[in-house]
């Protein structure tokens, strides 16, 4: 899984290396057909030559793609004459599913075509930094009847947190898990009674706090050191609430899902990202959904439609909403970009055609404009809408 220090070491490492570098985003996602085979090697390779890549390090790039088994959505490679970097991601990234024909830019340093993302010339790293700084990492509190355990998923991974939950008493616990509500005065069928029960339930209830309050502050230390942004609880609805409870509101803030456990004790870390995966891409689709109802309820301060581009390149612009299959191709006069030709006619009369997904990085860093790109329904909504949406500084 990558880490923040790993992302760390890849924007220290990486980005300012001198030119050329190949920078190279390849599909090997075996669940798609036009990856059988080792398609993408061939497709790599197309991309390489276009560009100009020298063959040595060309054929250090093939000599993985074509002998060693790729278990991931997406091969990314940084490679120069003193840098082979590859990253191997359990998701998909932006920009590389866009375009499907071939096209080389016209200053030979970019190379798209569906599945493949290609740039010869500075470390070209917008499609990862996107995904290391806009997925979501998720902190999963995992409760069942023998312990407390702690996972991290993050770009499609999933980890079980080794050292989490130090503090808990194992026995104390197990001891709380077999005195759920509703059975804690009701011992062999005969309920307590009398001043005896009330002084018993506050001791219990004043035991308990203290065990989830120490949990609490145990997550809260995992969450400030691990870079949780989401969190999730699964378990017994009557512990998890209480847990709840006890957490901060910052930290309440960010709980996305409450869900019980699976069946079975001592579940893998597989088990549970397999669980979670569908919950996890609806929370993410929902997420978009509340952004585009958002901007919807923002106007004037928002704007869909073609008129964005326009915008952003005004400076206007403080988020630029994309959908993820970016096919759209915009007109380049005077070194503007337009969405439709009538309006680039006005300004020169040959303007170059171009898909919009090769001028995304540079659109969005020259004008300071955070970019978001949505999928699903989102994705339909912001199509049928004009393809693309913003909101705006003034």
């Amino acid at each position: 899984m990558i880490r923040k220090e790993e992302i760390r070491r890849i924007k220290e490492t990486v980005l300012p290396k001198e030119a050329p570098v190949l920078s190279l985003y390849l599909d090997v996602n075996p669940a798609h057909p036009e990856n059988a085979g080792r398609a993408y090697a061939l497709r790599a390779k197309d991309a390489m030559k276009a560009l100009g890549v020298p063959e040595g390090l060309m054929e250090r790039v093939l000599e993985v793609l074509k002998n060693q088994v790729l278990e991931a959505k997406t091969a990314v490679f940084f490679v120069g004459e003193d840098l082979f970097e590859t990253l191997l991601l359990q998701v998909e990234l932006p920009l590389v599913r866009s375009v499907k024909t071939a096209f080389l830019d016209e200053k030979g340093g970019r190379y798209l075509v569906d599945g493949v993302l290609a740039h010869w010339g500075e470390p070209f790293a917008l499609p990862l930094v996107y995904a290391l700084d806009e997925y979501e990492r998720y902190g999963v509190v995992y409760v069942d009847g023998e312990r407390w355990r702690v996972f991290e998923i993050f770009l499609g991974e999933i980890e079980e947190v080794e050292d989490a939950f130090l503090a808990l008493d194992t026995e104390a616990w197990r001891r709380l898990s077999l005195d759920a509500p509703g059975r804690r005065f009701n011992l062999g069928g005969i309920a307590r009674g009398g001043a005896g029960q009330d002084l018993f339930a506050k001791r219990l209830e004043a035991w308990e706090g203290r065990f989830y309050k120490t949990l609490a502050h145990e997550l809260e230390r995992l969450s400030e050191a691990r870079g949780f942004t989401r969190l999730i609880l699964m378990g017994p609805l009557e512990h998890t609430a209480l847990f709840k409870a006890h957490l901060s509101k910052r930290l309440r803030e960010r709980v996305v899902a409450e869900l019980p456990s699976l069946p079975h004790p001592g579940a893998t870390p597989g088990q549970v990202l397999k669980r979670l995966e569908p919950e996890l891409s609806k929370i993410e689709r929902e997420a978009e959904l509340r952004l585009l109802k958002e901007l919807e309820e923002a106007y004037p301060k928002a704007l869909f439609g073609p008129e964005v581009l326009e915008r952003l390149q005004e400076g206007r612009v403080e988020l630029w909403v994309l959908p993820w299959s970016l096919g759209e191709e915009v007109y380049l006069c005077d070194g503007l970009a337009f969405a439709e030709e009538a309006r680039a006619l006005a300004f020169c009369e040959a303007p170059l055609k171009k898909p919009l997904a090769l001028l995304v990085p540079e659109l969005s860093a020259g004008y300071g404009a955070k970019v978001e790109f949505v999928r699903g329904e989102a994705e339909k909504e912001l199509l049928e809408r004009g393809g693309m949406a913003a909101r705006l500084r003034w």
